[in-house]
């Protein structure tokens, strides 16, 4: 077992509390090792992990992450000594092939920016009949993106149909899968992801299921803006010129040095 001093920043977007390491003395191997012990609660916690290579963003299973690339857009203004009130940033992510641009601005707090990003378009958006116990049917939409696809479900929170999501998921080899458990009259959302690899997490926000409501909103209620709020704060999703971006609050809340053993 040997000692590791990694360079880290935690960043809150939206209550779905991110990681981010510097890429430059990591093993590629021990990402999914350093990863799920950094998230542990008596580490430093959070709901995903992220590892940076100057613009270029790696996240723990490989999948795509829009809060993330928030949050990592918004640590490079944080640290950027020529950022005044606005500016984009053009990063790159896994799971997505094309370079990403976000709008990162200031806000009334120094460590607290709003960042804006163009979210990768959707592969396709269809209705499935997901099969439950006692021959129930649930209509539910399945979004499919290059690096998750993303479920929304019109139902309170309920295990049995993020059990028979997995079955369907896995029988396609998806990598990384979200449940979006969505009210519409409240414009609420609860999101639950799993990647491979990693435990499933019940998150308080998600990026990437917010774009997915977004295409949701378009396609079956024919709403271009919308502000959705989960459980850690809230999310905008708006289409604009055949674009989808959201946008929303990043605070930096700590950076220094972990301690993992490996």
């Amino acid at each position: 077992m040997s000692l590791k001093k990694l360079k880290f920043s935690k960043i809150n977007p939206a209550g779905n509390i991110t990681l981010l390491y510097d890429m430059k003395n990591i093993d590629s191997d021990d990402i999914q090792k350093i990863s799920k012990i950094s998230m542990g609660d008596l580490n430093l916690y959070a709901e995903q992990v992220g590892f940076i290579n100057d613009t270029h963003l790696q996240m723990m299973g490989g999948e795509f992450c829009g809060n993330a690339c928030r949050s990592f857009a918004a640590y490079l203004a944080f640290n950027d000594i020529n950022f005044k009130n606005k500016k984009d940033y053009k990063i790159t992510c896994s799971g997505e092939n094309s370079k990403l641009n976000v709008e990162v601005r200031v806000s009334e707090i120094d460590n607290i920016f709003l960042s804006r990003i163009k979210m990768p378009k959707s592969i396709s958006t269809e209705t499935i009949d997901l099969k439950l116990s006692k021959e129930k049917i649930l209509k539910i939409s399945e979004i499919i993106f290059e690096g998750i696809v993303h479920f929304i479900v019109e139902s309170s929170v309920d295990n049995e149909i993020i059990n028979k999501i997995r079955e369907y998921s896995n029988k396609r080899k998806y990598s990384a899968f979200g449940v979006m458990f969505f009210d519409y009259n409240k414009m609420h959302m609860v999101p639950y992801v799993e990647v491979q690899g990693f435990d499933g997490v019940w998150e308080n926000s998600c990026g990437s299921g917010t774009t997915a409501v977004g295409y949701y909103l378009k396609k079956y209620k024919n709403i271009d803006f919308a502000k959705i709020i989960q459980p850690g704060g809230w999310l905008e999703v708006s289409h604009e010129n055949n674009e989808v971006f959201i946008d929303g609050p990043v605070e930096i809340v700590a950076e220094g040095i972990s301690y993992i053993n490996l």
